[in-house]
């Protein structure tokens, strides 16, 4: 088993070449910028990796692009593949960004990268440096590792309730909203049997409602997986609660 001490090493080597070479965008994707932006103004996207969603939204016709990761490495990849040099990619930290306040019109926190920030201050401060960066009336695309979404699947539930008798025992109080990677570039991962760090945190609906709305932020659409391959997303958490949630959790903003 390999030692890996958090997440920015989980990035950086097991996970590398899934997040530097992945193309295309996925159904979620194209429908949320479809949708939701706009091609023709400023737009950044956080935890770019190697590029992939700004390189398809400039074959889409987006023309102000910006992003950043903070493995450099991936910066990197994302500049070699980005021949035109027409994207500006920075190796920034999302917690704490160099950009002017107010500075874009439309921002993508995509691929759950605020759930793989280990500890909840940061978590809060990428959620606030998200809101300065963004220009009043700008929108903003958050997803998020679901919860609901892992507890009620058969296939997970005996693992959390394995995972729960472990802490028990140690005496630990962790929530288990804090999970271990199941898989390290597309094998499984056997240090999650033992409750390995680095954790990655999975959301609860109504609890990033209540962050997005105490930071500022307008929420205007809600949705997983099933409401965006539907295109019927949800306007509040209160209609959300009876459709079925699965994969990963999407809020859409305004400011």
């Amino acid at each position: 088993m390999i030692s890996i001490k958090n997440n920015k090493e989980v990035y950086s080597t097991v996970e590398f070449d899934t997040y530097a070479n992945r193309e295309n965008l996925n159904v979620s994707e194209k429908y949320l910028i479809g949708k939701f932006l706009n091609k023709n103004e400023k737009t950044l996207e956080a935890g770019t990796g190697g590029g992939r969603i700004l390189l398809e939204m400039r074959g889409l016709g987006f023309t102000s692009l910006y992003g950043f990761d903070y493995v450099p490495e991936l910066i990197e990849r994302a500049k070699q593949k980005d021949r035109s040099q027409s994207i500006c990619f920075e190796v920034q930290d999302a917690t704490n960004l160099n950009y002017q306040s107010c500075y874009f019109d439309q921002i993508l926190y995509l691929d759950q990268i605020i759930s793989s920030i280990e500890d909840e201050g940061n978590r809060l401060q990428t959620f606030k440096e998200a809101y300065r960066i963004l220009k009043t009336g700008g929108t903003a695309l958050f997803s998020f590792l679901s919860f609901e979404a892992r507890s009620s699947s058969l296939f997970y539930v005996p693992y959390l309730v394995y995972l729960s008798l472990i802490r028990k025992l140690r005496g630990s109080n962790r929530s288990l909203q804090y999970l271990p990677w199941l898989k390290h570039g597309g094998k499984i991962n056997w240090s999650a049997l033992i409750d390995a760090e680095p954790y990655v945190y999975w959301y609860k609906t109504k609890e990033v409602d209540q962050i997005l709305k105490e930071i500022g932020f307008e929420v205007v659409a809600i949705g997983s997986k099933t409401q965006m391959e539907q295109e019927k997303m949800h306007s509040s958490v209160e209609t959300l609660v009876n459709e079925p949630i699965t994969g990963m959790l999407t809020f859409v903003c305004k400011k």
